[in-house]
């Protein structure tokens, strides 16, 4: 296995945004940014009110796209009635299309770091009369993450400004965020994406991902552009994907 360079890897930090609603819009064209919604049902606190930096798809839209929510009406009140969006439509929608909402996240480009997990397991070594006998596993463990970086930019899709420091926190420009935890009475978590595309040969694209992490200490310095968290997933191993 080639070794995996993080300046060849974007990393994501994600929320757990899910939810549902649909097209209220008659003529909906290719090319449009803007369109207008109806019964939204998300995740979130206000379960009508679609954040900033939301990801969405349309039911029927060529590709099933990825696009990201920009601006929203009415900018500070629910429901939310309209969206604009990037990219532009792939193709028109028909009225009443299904809009699946994903996660909020930013995408950072790593310049010098790494990204360490360590899995984490329990045994139990019983004896007979003295004698080394039978295992028996123990209580799971979390998974132990690091992530010791200098990033380069980070992207949002959006004129929001967040760091990493932000999105670990859900503050600042990540307030609106939601904890990728399926239970809402739980500490706030992120799930951690790392993607790796290899620059030569015809090594498969890994997208490794890290879910329900929390960090138990977090270093920050923004003028040297530098995050050190240490902490732990609510999970026992990382899962792996190659495309």
């Amino acid at each position: 296995m080639a070794r995996i360079e993080l300046r060849d890897a974007i990393i994501r930090i994600k929320d757990g945004l899910a939810g549902t609603g649909a097209v209220n819009d008659m003529s909906i064209m290719a090319g449009d940014t803007t369109l207008s919604v109806n019964t939204l049902v998300l995740n979130t606190t206000d379960t009508d009110l679609v954040p900033i930096g939301a990801g969405f798809t349309i039911a029927g839209e060529t590709g099933l796209p990825r696009h990201v929510v920009t601006a929203r009406s009415p900018a500070s009140m629910s429901p939310t009635t309209s969206i604009t969006f990037t990219p532009a439509l792939a193709a028109g929608v028909v009225d009443t299309a299904v809009i699946t909402f994903t996660s909020c996240e930013i995408e950072i480009k790593v310049g010098d770091g790494n990204l360490t997990w360590t899995v984490n397991r329990e045994f139990e070594y019983l004896l007979d009369r003295g004698d080394l006998d039978t295992v028996r596993e123990g209580d799971q463990v979390p998974l132990d993450v690091t992530l010791d970086m200098v990033y380069e930019f980070i992207t949002t899709g959006t004129d929001l400004v967040i760091t990493p420091y932000d999105a670990l926190n859900g503050i600042g420009g990540a307030s609106e965020w939601v904890s990728s935890s399926a239970d809402a009475c739980e500490p706030y978590a992120v799930d951690i994406e790392v993607e790796h595309d290899p620059p030569c040969g015809s090594e498969e694209s890994e997208i490794t991902t890290l879910p329900d992490f929390r960090y138990d200490t977090l270093e920050a310095d923004l003028s040297a552009a530098t995050v050190v968290a240490t902490g732990r997933c609510n999970t026992v191993l990382p899962t792996l994907e190659r495309e």
